[in-house]
């Protein structure tokens, strides 16, 4: 190796060692002064929003549709992304403000002194002086005004998909909810049975028909299954905080859902059809086209550049030696042309820039459309599957009743042993909790897909279907 290098990555690595190794200067007093006004401010603002928040409720009462509305109307993150639709509207008034006339007024007090031959004449000059200048001709501004709307539009279409995010999440938790709130119910139908059968093994142990092990294991798992049960209740507890805290509620809220279980309702739709309306109607879609149409007339702007820029200007002053006075009056009216013959290079080298932006822009729109194209694959491919493990579930779930019941009377009998019951039971627990599962990953599935396709916000889960034929006839 050249020695050379050798040296130089020596003196660079004891240099890298060196600043590693040096000591940072810290006033600390200053930072602690710093960290106290931070704190104090932030007390005052979370005393102000605690004063601004809805009192503590203690229970209340929602549907899927109430609870879709609250947080359309509560969401944090949503209302970031209006704001921020908000400020492109803004944009758009702002690139539109260079094509009306911009009046200018200036006021000028002056003491003079002037000299005439060999005398001095001093006295006092007041002026007024006002301006309008008035866009003509100019292709660049032209430009920057479509970019901004289409940018405005892009920006719409990201509410949007905000919007279609924060249905989705209350859907979500909703469902979850409710799910867990079933498991609570598995659990404690576990520990009921449990207890039933601790019964039936102490009084088999009694009459000496069974053997003291009988009843300890029966009551180890019936320890497990009331250390089941607790967890289920704390995740519930856990799925209804998240529940409120998405739809502006004070997490501590209890929450009553109209739907107590979960349910199945069929949903034929084609994959080809959910991919046909998808990619027409997703608003992910619409907001990557509009960012290919402003990079484009970004692009534009930057090639108008080197174009003339026609103005119309009217000036007038008007001045004398006492305030307010217009004895001198002189007006133009007229016209000027700015272009840019030649800078350097530069906007030959940014209008290359710019187009390799829209080419990176088209890219992202390609890439958006297929994003959007497997998501939707995804969620179809994902509710139909839970959909085929519906029926077998909810057989598993009778057949297991069934057998644990022929178990217990066994048991009972004196013909079958405490294992069987005992696994008869667990495998029914199981069965139950994996219904349970099945329906929520379906009911979940359906409103991922109907995200995913883009159907109206406004629509209820699961009636997306006479949204999508609709569009399919249009």
């Amino acid at each position: 190796m050249n020695r050379k290098v050798i040296t130089m990555a020596t003196l660079l690595a004891a240099y890298a060692c060196t600043v590693g190794a040096a000591t940072p200067h810290i006033d600390t007093v200053k930072l602690v002064s710093y960290q106290q006004q931070a704190t104090a401010q932030a007390t005052i603002m979370t005393n102000t929003y605690k004063s601004q928040v809805q009192t503590k409720q203690q229970s209340m009462s929602v549907t899927l549709p109430q609870s879709i509305e609250l947080a359309l109307k509560n969401n944090r993150e949503l209302h970031q992304t209006q704001w921020d639709y908000e400020a492109a509207l803004g944009q758009v008034d702002v690139a539109q403000s260079g094509k009306k006339p911009a009046i200018s007024y200036g006021y000028s007090a002056n003491h003079a002194i002037k000299e005439v031959g060999s005398v001095r004449v001093t006295g006092n000059e007041f002026g007024h002086k006002v301006g309008v200048k008035m866009p003509l001709y100019n292709q660049a501004l032209q430009a920057q005004i479509e970019a901004s709307k289409y940018n405005r539009d892009g920006s719409g279409a990201a509410v949007e998909e905000a919007t279609q995010k924060a249905k989705l999440t209350a859907t979500s938790n909703y469902l979850s909810l409710i799910m867990s709130r079933n498991k609570v119910g598995v659990a404690e139908q576990t520990v009921r049975d449990y207890e039933e059968h601790l019964k039936n093994a102490n009084l088999q142990y009694s009459v000496g028909i069974v053997s003291k092990s009988d009843v300890l294991a029966t009551n180890t798992r019936l320890e497990n299954a009331k250390t089941t049960l607790v967890e289920a209740k704390h995740a519930a507890s856990v799925a209804e905080a998240r529940f409120n805290n998405h739809i502006g509620v004070p997490v501590s809220t209890s929450i009553v859902t109209a739907d107590k279980e979960l349910t199945y309702k069929p949903y034929k739709i084609s994959l080809e059809a959910a991919k046909q309306y998808g990619v027409y109607h997703r608003s992910d879609i619409a907001r990557a086209a509009m960012a290919v149409k402003a990079a484009e007339e970004s692009a534009r702007r930057v090639d108008a550049s080197d174009m003339p820029v026609v103005d119309a200007n009217v000036s007038g002053s008007m001045g004398g030696t006492s305030v307010g006075a217009t004895d001198n009056k002189n007006w133009t009216i007229g016209a000027t042309v700015s272009w840019n013959l030649w800078d350097g290079g530069a906007s030959k080298a940014n209008l290359k820039v710019a187009k390799v932006n829209v080419e990176k822009a088209k890219e992202a729109y390609a890439q958006t459309i297929e994003a959007v194209e497997l998501q939707i694959h995804e969620a179809y491919l994902n509710m139909k599957s839970a959909e085929q493990k519906i029926v077998s579930t909810r057989a598993a779930v009778e057949a297991g009743q069934e057998d644990y019941r022929i178990k217990t009377l066994r048991y009972r009998s004196g013909v079958g042993t405490n294992v069987d019951v005992l696994d008869a039971e667990t495998a029914l627990a199981t069965a139950r909790n994996n219904y349970v599962d099945v329906l929520y990953t379906y009911n979940l599935n359906v409103a991922t897909l109907e995200r995913a396709m883009g159907v109206p916000v406004t629509t209820a889960i699961g009636d997306g279907l006479s949204v999508v034929n609709q569009g399919a006839n249009k």
